[in-house]
């Protein structure tokens, strides 16, 4: 009978296909369609099954065929047929069992039993004619029928059959909230009740306003297998219903706009229409879903889920909602609930908010009265200088006088009074009323009184520090590759933590484990390297300014007279102490602007902060006063990346006195130095090996609490740079050197750095080779900045040296400090304020990396002058050693 049947359909196929004129296309048609009805017809006799009924027939064609009302004597079984087709003829499917009497479905309901994938490739209009009545279909006669195996059908919902993964990842739609609503009405109560209730109705009226609520709410749309796990819909759409505007203002905009494309684009779009009859809010549900089927979801994944619900229920009421629903395959459990519009948080409220409010007026006060005041200082000084040389000329009665002036640009600070220094021969003396300025005179030293107080405001000026910041003069005794090494390890750790958030917030976030194989994507996940080169340096500076300064003996006049033990004493205070001072001031107002930010954040933003220093920072931010948080769990720290400047200290707090005692006792100091040293080495080797870490650069920062911010596995890099300042200072940068052997340390150098930061790629360490390599690649990291500071120093560095020692580094590198302190801000604050999640591209991150170092270094720049700069200047106003103020 099958035989008989294909036979029929192929002949059927052939002679239907062929062009040929009406008359006789319209007699083929007609035995076509009465060969299908008699075929048919014996396969359901020979099967002796009955045939389908209206509703489902009706909902297998859908809206392919147009079917006029019948009467029960026309309703015959000969369209009651699934008929497909594909590239190779006519086929039929029986996809059908015993269709259910007892319980009577939806034609919806039934249809998606039909587990067909149809693909349309060419209509043909089939027309069938029958006594009283016309069915006319526009049916594609040439299908593809894919039959999709296994069905998934989970436990209770037997009556659901899913076909795609967009069926199979639901969990809260109008759909579900449509059917389900008998049972989550339950879940609310009062206004919030009600209100979902009238969005109910307007759902099933499809009303425009609820229409656009179920679109500003967030569902799965694509990308589940390349990492998008928020499903946020639109917040801004979701706001913007609260505002209610009529359709007439959108025609009359239409009919003002210039573009004829905009003006009916904004017909459609959400600003028009009226709004809910009730307050929307924005509702961030973040949950984790499981299933049984591991073929969808292998392991448990957390989800966000935005939600536009009423305004009136509260983030316990909206938990319970999304709890009670059930989804069609998605086991789900709500962790929290965040609203921006509920918000719970007033920054006018917070008492760290007014401190930080009350210190900012403050500072900017004497910002403006100091920068007031040098100006004035300065005017007085250019109108004196004019004065000078008219008296001079007029004096000496030849014209032609001509006196340089040109060293009448500096105060002079000695013991809180200042003098105006003309060519160091030339004074100004202002204690007269009557001002005598003659050639004789102009020969005495007078000084213009200042009092301490003038000179401490004056560190406030904004013209002096920004004249500071960017002075590109350095001295000859100095190291001026320094300045290009922080600028670009600052550079490389912005583009570090840049891409560390923005894959947070991004809906492709498995792009990320497709770069990590790239080879140069090395570079990104090396920046950890950058830390060490700053902890090198710190600990070169520190160690060759110290022994300068003591080969001056400026360090005897402070403990001339005391025992070693007590001066020594004396020393480490004053040291300890210059560096609180002038590291805490932007360090304090920072830790503040962290608290209110994240704060804030907490509440208000659409996702979920990075970290939880609303949490930490309130309880535990005089750890970060104290420099000792790296000494407690990393889940108890404030502004986690403040651990450097802990481990620096902390370094700097050693390695003070280390220096002292090596004044006196210099073998001492070298043997403690190195004991120290080797002792980093072996407890990094063996927490790596106790706790099996396995360095890689697909996570650099595994085992973070447990070896990357301890100060006993960072210490390494630090020592390196003491000895490095050592040998700076006792070589007084002058060291012979065969080019031979420059460029075998060179040679040296360039490969032990690349197979720092390209070695990990592809390769997995493990046991005691991993726990060698965490315990030597920071200090070897160190150790080869070391050499490229001595080779550009000494004269042995060749292209590198102009390029690290350019005075267009100079200002950034003197704010790398504060630009440290306030880049992790500017990434938070971008991601925070984003309420889609990002797709990220090579090209996006890159200039993302871009715009966020530039606005970083602003507000260090802003930062630096506010707070730094004065405390610097203060600090040499009250030290013994002082520089001139520049005016």
């Amino acid at each position: 009978m099958y035989r008989v049947l294909i036979f029929l359909v192929f002949t059927a196929h052939v002679f239907g296909v062929t062009p040929e004129p009406d008359t006789r296309e319209s007699a083929r048609e007609e035995k076509l369609r009465s060969a299908l009805i008699d075929a048919f017809q014996n396969i359901k006799k020979a099967s002796g099954k009955g045939g389908l009924d209206d509703d489902l027939a009706s909902d297998l064609i859908g809206s392919r065929i147009a079917v006029p009302h019948l009467t029960k004597t026309e309703k015959t079984t000969a369209d009651s047929f699934d008929l497909f087709a594909d590239d190779d003829g006519l086929t039929f499917s029986e996809v059908f069992g015993d269709v259910e009497t007892e319980k009577r479905v939806s034609s919806t309901e039934k249809s998606h039993n039909v587990q067909h994938i149809v693909k349309t490739t060419k209509p043909m209009e089939i027309t069938t004619i029958k006594p009283n009545a016309v069915v006319k279909t526009t049916i594609p006669v040439r299908h593809v029928v894919e039959t999709v195996e296994p069905k998934i059908q989970p436990a209770g919902l037997n009556d659901t059959v899913m076909l795609g993964l967009e069926s199979m990842l639901r969990i809260l739609d109008s759909e579900i909230l449509m059917q389900q609503w008998d049972k989550l009405k339950n879940s609310v109560t009062g206004d919030c009740r009600k209100n979902l209730q009238e969005y109910v109705q307007g759902l099933q009226e499809r009303r425009l306003w609820a229409l656009k609520m179920e679109d500003s709410s967030g569902r799965y749309t694509s990308m589940f297998y390349w990492g998008n796990n928020y499903w946020t819909g639109s917040a801004e759409l979701c706001s913007i219903l609260n505002q209610h505007h009529s359709t007439q203002h959108a025609h009359t905009t239409q009919n003002s706009s210039g573009s004829q494309i905009f003006s009916e684009w904004r017909q459609d779009v959400s600003v028009t229409g009226d709004g809910p009859p009730f307050s929307t809010a924005f509702f961030n549900v973040r949950m984790t879903v499981s299933t049984d089927v591991a073929e969808i979801i292998k392991t448990k994944r957390t989800l966000h889920l935005g939600l536009c619900l009423p305004r009136t229920c509260s983030r316990e009421q909206v938990r319970q909602l999304v709890d009670n629903v059930r989804a069609p395959l998605l086991r789900h459990k709500v962790v929290a609930v965040r609203s921006p519009q509920l918000g719970g948080y007033s920054y006018i409220e917070d008492p760290t908010f007014q401190i930080l409010l009350g210190v900012s007026c403050v500072v900017g006060a004497l910002l403006i009265a100091a920068t007031a005041y040098d100006m004035k200082i300065a005017s007085d000084v250019r109108a004196r200088r004019r004065r000078v040389n008219n008296m001079a000329a007029a004096e000496s009665g030849h014209a032609d006088l001509r006196l340089n002036m040109n060293g009448l640009d500096a105060i002079t600070v000695s013991k809180g009074k200042s003098m105006y220094n003309v060519n160091n021969n030339i004074a100004i003396n202002t204690n007269n009323s009557e001002e005598r300025l003659t050639a004789e005179t102009a020969s005495t030293d007078e000084e213009l009184k200042l009092s301490i107080w003038s000179e401490l405001l004056l560190s406030f000026s904004m013209k002096a520090n920004i004249l500071q910041i960017f002075d590109q003069s350095v001295g000859s005794d100095t190291v001026p590759v320094v300045h290009g090494l922080r600028t670009f390890s600052m550079l490389w750790i912005i583009f570090g933590h840049t891409c560390i958030v923005v894959f947070k917030y991004a809906d492709n976030t498995a792009l990320r484990a497709v770069l990590e194989k790239s080879f140069w994507f090395q570079l990104i996940l090396s920046a950890v390297y950058s830390v060490d080169t700053f902890f090198c340096l710190g600990g070169l500076l520190f160690s060759f300014l110290y022994f300068r300064t003591n080969a001056k003996g400026k360090l005897e006049r402070l403990t001339k007279g005391r025992p070693k033990i007590t001066a020594g004493l004396f020393q480490f205070l004053g040291l300890i102490g210059y560096r609180f001072a002038r590291l805490t001031a932007p360090y304090l107002f920072m830790l503040g602007v962290v608290e209110v930010t994240m704060k804030w954040f907490a509440y208000n933003a659409v996702f979920e902060p990075p970290a939880h220093d609303h949490e930490t920072c309130p309880s535990y931010w005089w750890r970060n006063v104290l420099y000792i948080n790296t000494l407690f769990p990393v889940e108890q720290m404030c502004m986690l990346w403040s651990w450097y400047l802990s481990d620096d200290t902390q370094f700097y707090a050693v390695s003070a006195v280390l220096l002292i005692l090596a004044t006196s006792h210099f073998k001492l100091s070298a043997i403690l130095t190195s004991v120290f040293f080797v002792s980093s080495l072996f407890t990094t080797g063996y927490v790596s090996y106790s706790s099996q870490h396995v360095p890689n650069g697909e996570d650099p920062f595994t085992q973070f609490d447990k070896i990357y911010d301890k100060p006993w596995t960072r210490l390494g890099p630090y020592l390196v740079g003491i000895a490095t300042g050592w040998i700076l200072f006792k070589t007084n940068l002058k060291i012979n050197m065969s080019r031979v052997w420059w460029c075998v340390g060179w040679a040296v150098c360039a490969g032990v750095l690349l197979s720092l930061v390209f070695g990990l790629h592809g390769a997995r360490l493990a046991g005691v080779t991993a726990a060698v390599f965490s315990a030597l690649s920071h200090s070897l990291w160190a150790a080869c900045v070391g050499w490229v500071i001595i080779a550009c120093s000494t004269g042995h560095g060749g292209w590198v040296r102009p390029l690290l020692s350019s005075p267009v580094l100079y200002p950034f590198s003197r704010v790398t400090y504060c630009a440290y302190l306030v880049h992790p801000v500017v990434l938070r604050y971008v991601a925070m304020h984003l309420t889609h999640p990002i797709h990220l591209g090579e090209l996006l991150v890159f200039v993302l990396f871009l715009g966020l170092a530039v606005i970083s270094f602003f507000l260090a720049f802003v930062i630096s002058v506010a707070f730094e700069a004065p405390i610097v200047t203060m600090l040499k106003i009250v030290s013994p050693q002082k520089k001139p103020h520049r005016v």
